[in-house]
């Protein structure tokens, strides 16, 4: 849908820079593009600097370089509406040349957030002040050159090779960085990610002007106002997560980190919180297992290629997968040595209580038959359905390896914990008999490269959240088992 609709919007761009009779000349207002670029681009610049600011105040190295991405953007924009012609200069080549080096300057120094693993790149976040101080000198340096000698350059031309040389990959840049905000979209569904990739990818879109030869058409004003509209939605984006959120930080930490565990964590509706809270209250062991073993299984959906729906639906599946459990004594839950008979059978029903908890509501009913199979084995000795190896969804098999490792790892009521190496010499042994080897495997990769156990699901459930007012519209309380609304009453 997000390439459909990007390339539709494209289509449209071009078509009307080249082949419209929106190419040809409709409004030409040298004074309107004066004050629209002045005052959007001066907004933007003053945006960057509170941004920077923030980022160097509470030492975030992602928030600083976005500010000094920013603030390049504008202070070279910023020349292209001061020298439009007849009204501060007379026709100059500055006012092309420095609309064309605006967002490859920009997306330069934004390198560090482009490819955050590049050496180089860890090298620009551990120094950041010289990074963005030198980038942000730089531009000022470049714009002010821009003012004083206005025709020092050539002017840069639309449609010509060296102008699309420039552009074009700066336009490529920002749509493959817009994509990966969609897709924290689909993962987290908080809207601050949607409008975020939106402004991005007009940002990007807005480069195709240089396809076109004609100024002042009204693909060509069509072309500015998706640049200012980008970064001013962007912007607005950003500061919404401040307002909902008072934390800078926290509110643009997935738009820069692109990770999906927060994004997840950030989207999770007070009715989740609810649910884990019960839990923590319920047994405190359960709750610290649960988040675990969400972290452990959207890591491995990430190696494995996920993406969107299927990466939220597995950890909201992987955080929820215990929440039967509410429905259990504490006593058979918290009892420090082996269960009866007749307790284990009562403790396995929380699978199915699980499933039926999340079938009532529409938002989570996806995740219902990953928690309902999440104990299932390859032979089919599993519960509560006995299904085999080729019956049991992919997913829940990831989810029944991470809760298994997890298990294992970790001090619970009946025992102590395994060291790591010998809960995944115990995974390799029965893959192909109560795990999927390929999900085995999956989760072994991720445990390798020491991913899955950084705590960033730790605040779920904690702290003040007001999930009694939003119990009707997610979930049906009526639906629960009683002890279950007990718990989350």
């Amino acid at each position: 849908m997000w390439a459909a609709a990007t390339l539709a919007m494209a289509a449209l761009l071009v078509a009307g820079l080249k082949w419209s009779p929106l190419a040809h000349p409709v409004w030409v207002a040298p004074v309107g593009l004066f004050w629209f670029v002045t005052v959007g681009a001066g907004l933007c610049w003053v945006g960057g600097l509170l941004v920077l600011r923030a980022g160097w105040r509470d030492q975030l190295a992602e928030v600083a370089i976005l500010g000094a991405v920013i603030m390049v953007a504008s202070i070279v924009a910023l020349v292209h509406g001061l020298t439009a012609p007849r009204v501060l200069y007379g026709p100059t080549s500055a006012v092309s040349t420095s609309i064309l080096l605006a967002n490859p300057l920009a997306m330069a120094a934004g390198v560090p957030l482009i490819a955050p693993k590049l050496r180089f790149s860890m090298w620009a976040a551990r120094h950041v002040r010289p990074w963005t101080v030198a980038w942000v000198a730089a531009s000022a340096t470049v714009a002010a050159a821009l003012l004083i000698a206005p025709n020092a350059l050539p002017a840069a031309a639309g449609g010509t090779v060296p102008a699309l040389t420039i552009a074009l990959p700066a336009v490529v840049a920002a749509l493959a960085i817009s994509l990966r905000e969609l897709r924290l979209y689909w993962v987290g569904r908080k809207k601050a990610y949607l409008v975020a990739s939106i402004g991005i990818a007009a940002v990007g879109l807005s480069g195709l002007v240089w396809l076109g030869d004609t100024a002042f058409s009204a693909a060509w004003w069509a072309a500015h106002a998706l640049d200012v509209g980008g970064v001013l939605a962007g912007a607005g984006a950003i500061l919404a997560g401040y307002h909902a959120d008072r934390s800078l930080s926290k509110s643009i930490a997935p738009i820069l980190s692109r990770d999906p565990v927060i994004a997840l964590e950030l989207g999770l509706s007070p009715i989740i919180h609810g649910f884990v809270a019960a839990l923590a209250t319920k047994d405190a062991i359960t709750r610290d297992h649960v988040v675990r073993v969400a972290e452990l299984a959207m890591r491995t959906g990430e190696r494995l290629g996920f993406r969107g729906s299927r990466l939220r639906y597995l950890g909201l599946a992987a955080l929820l997968h215990d929440i039967g459990k509410l429905d259990v004594p504490a006593a058979i839950l918290t009892k420090p040595g082996p269960l009866s008979p007749a307790e284990i059978e009562r403790m396995r029903v929380h699978t199915v209580v699980g499933w039926e908890i999340l079938s009532t509501s529409p938002l989570l009913a996806p995740a219902a038959r990953l928690v309902r199979a999440h104990h299932e084995r390859v032979d089919g000795t599993g519960y509560p359905d006995g299904l085999k190896e080729g019956e049991i969804p992919f997913d829940a098999a990831i989810i029944a390896a991470c809760d298994a490792y997890d298990a294992m790892a970790h001090t619970r009521h009946y025992r102590t914990a395994l060291e790591p190496e010998q809960a995944i010499a115990i995974l390799r042994e029965h893959a192909g008999t109560q795990w999927l080897p390929k999900a085995v495997d999956a989760v072994i990769l991720v445990l390798s490269d020491g991913l899955g156990g950084q705590a960033l699901l730790d605040n779920v459930g904690r702290g003040e959240f007001e999930h009694t007012q939003a119990l009707g519209a997610d979930i049906c309380l009526d639906a629960m088992p009683v002890a279950t609304q007990q718990a989350l009453a």
